[in-house]
């Protein structure tokens, strides 16, 4: 079905107008999102065709919505990079453990970061927070005081979304009205480690089998 170019480029501005509010400000990851809005919209419209034999199955659908996924993905795992990509907790009972994880944003626009741990209440302190555009900070896990490690802590998933301007917005805010307009919210999962000090020590060292999920 022919859609006129005109109202393409409408569709796909709409769009870079609504990621600009939303706070994203880098070229490339706007062209791959308005990129991946006029394949969507292609995809509406071929499905739609009068003509049976031309509207496109369901297999051909899902490789070209993966491709572009696999875009943004790509662009913005150099906009927020979060390392280690594993954290070390070499357990001591009753003593609080840290680990400290570095986030850099590389984008031209704040990133809101929330740490989302599979076992509840486990580290103490804030979860949540900022990282300014072009900078690099380092965050301190730490777990809470506790007579053994825990058993089912095993993956972190760190949720990130470019932040509002009004930096004094709630930052679960921010993360709960960008999940209500599906914007654009990514999430990096790390493996955790947490093993008594000195067996985790000779696992890292006789193993080597860190690696990122």
């Amino acid at each position: 079905m022919a859609f006129p170019d005109s109202l393409q480029l409408q569709v796909q501005g709409n769009w870079r107008k609504m990621l600009l509010a939303a706070g994203w400000k880098d070229a490339s990851y706007l062209d791959a999102y308005c990129n991946q809005v006029k394949t969507c919209t292609e995809i509406a419209l071929n499905c739609v065709e009068s003509n049976s034999h031309k509207r496109p199955c369901i297999e051909d659908i899902i490789t070209m919505l993966n491709e572009t996924e696999e875009t943004i993905d790509k662009l913005y795992q150099h906009l927020f990079v979060v390392q280690p990509p594993y954290l070390c907790f070499p357990f001591e009972p009753d003593k609080l453990i840290p680990c400290p994880v570095q986030l850099t944003n590389n984008a031209d626009h704040h990133i809101a970061y929330r740490i989302q741990p599979n076992t509840p209440d486990i580290f103490v302190g804030s979860l949540n927070g900022t990282v300014p555009a072009r900078s690099t900070q380092t965050y301190i896990l730490t777990m809470q005081k506790q007579q053994k490690p825990p058993p089912n802590l095993s993956t972190i998933h760190i949720q990130s979304v470019a932040a509002n301007l009004d930096l004094s917005l709630n930052i679960d805010y921010m993360f709960n009205k960008a999940e209500a307009v599906h914007d654009v919210l990514k999430q990096v999962k790390i493996t955790s480690l947490h093993e008594c000090a000195s067996q985790l020590a000779s696992k890292v060292c006789s193993e080597k089998f860190l690696y990122v999920f």
